[in-house]
């Protein structure tokens, strides 16, 4: 893979046109014209409605997706992209404490809405400084525009609206055991739909971090129950994790040719509106919570850092080390929330948490080894 020089963050942010051709996948940048693989492919391209390929054996998602290997080709930008999706786990698990810190009380459908506003100024003002330092110079592929709705719904939309009625209708604990699964649907799917096929020791690694994951939820204050109860709240909070799973496969093909940061501010864009028309019923209750300092420093963290920069790494991150590989990473979302609550909210952790939180660190081990082998 070449990368022109520079620091790595903002390479893998702002790729330029060049570096975009010569995708972190590791295909080879003379089979990829005009934004479709010249290699084979198994899609059904709905937007011509023209079959790309002949295949007998066509998956119902078929369309949304393309065979890809993702790999790094160098250590340093290895280190790179995880450094990328580190940054990420560490802005989601902060803001899991911001929100148990400062907006208990506040109805969550207007929390949600407000906070995409501050991240699509964000993402807005950073794709507008990318087009004038990066400015692309050679013709580029139309947007895969179905591709892109259909990420957007899934993980712009669908994604937070179960996540958050799911932790309405069960224990905090269930939904954090429940979550923990997504690496490994992200590694499934990308297996069936993109053939992204893994080695043992990426699968141990996701193993031994979902495992990980489990003592430190198990051993914390949130409840686990399998109580009839919450059968509903654990089917939603289930649906949200496949949900989430299916959006990172989906965007793989999207992003082979297309910057992580304007498929961020696209999927914000086309979802933020309906986020708050289900947040306007609530507005007015909630305005004097709003004025609170705390609470609106609560809104603008969520907004600016933990939705629309850590979306855009995200992005980027997938991009560059493929769905698998990067959604183990949620898994680091947890062990940041036990850790920052020990040192922020005083709330002593037990001795199994360590324990499991190695566990997480020890997975994360095993599946850079892995990726290297690929």
């Amino acid at each position: 893979m070449q990368w022109s020089a520079g620091p790595w963050i903002p390479q893998i942010l702002f790729p330029d046109s060049a570096n975009r051709r010569a995708d972190s996948t590791g295909i080879n940048p003379d089979s990829l014209r005009l934004g479709r693989l010249s290699k084979r492919v198994r899609l059904v391209d709905l937007e011509h409605c023209s079959t790309l390929t002949a295949s007998s054996n066509k998956h119902f998602f078929s369309f949304l997706v393309t065979e890809a290997r993702p790999t790094l080709n160098t250590r340093k930008h290895s280190l790179g992209a995880d450094g990328l999706l580190l940054s990420t786990a560490l802005m989601w698990g902060t803001n899991i404490l911001v929100f148990k810190a400062s907006i208990r009380d506040l109805d969550p459908w207007v929390f949600n809405g407000l906070r995409l506003i501050f991240a699509f100024v964000t993402l807005g003002i950073l794709v507008w400084a990318d087009a004038r330092l990066r400015p692309v110079k050679e013709p580029q592929p139309p947007i895969p525009w179905g591709r892109v709705v259909l990420f957007s719904a899934l993980n712009g939309f669908l994604y937070l609206v179960m996540f958050v009625k799911g932790i309405e209708l069960t224990t905090a604990g269930n939904t954090a055991l429940i979550l923990a699964s997504m690496p490994m649907w992200t590694a499934v799917l990308s297996l069936i739909f993109l053939r992204e096929r893994l080695p043992r020791v990426t699968w141990l690694g996701l193993l031994v971090t979902f495992c990980g994951t489990v003592v430190v939820t198990t051993q914390g204050s949130g409840e686990v129950s399998l109580a009839s109860r919450y059968f509903i709240g654990n089917l939603v909070m289930l649906c949200a994790a496949l949900t989430w799973a299916t959006g990172t496969v989906v965007s793989r093909s999207i992003l082979q040719t297309m910057r992580p940061l304007r498929l961020t501010f696209i999927s914000c864009a086309l979802t933020t509106p309906f986020h708050l028309m289900l947040a306007i019923p609530s507005i007015s209750e909630e305005i004097p919570k709003l004025l609170q300092p705390t609470t609106f420093a609560a809104l603008a963290y969520s907004g600016i850092f933990s939705t629309g920069i850590a979306y855009a790494t995200w992005n980027a991150g997938v991009r560059a080390v493929g769905g698998s590989h990067a959604a183990v990473y949620q898994n680091v979302v947890t062990l940041v929330a036990v850790v920052g609550g020990w040192f922020i909210l005083k709330e002593q952790p037990y001795a199994a948490q360590i324990v499991g939180g190695l566990f997480i660190v020890l997975g994360l081990f095993l599946m850079r080894r892995g990726r290297r082998s690929i």
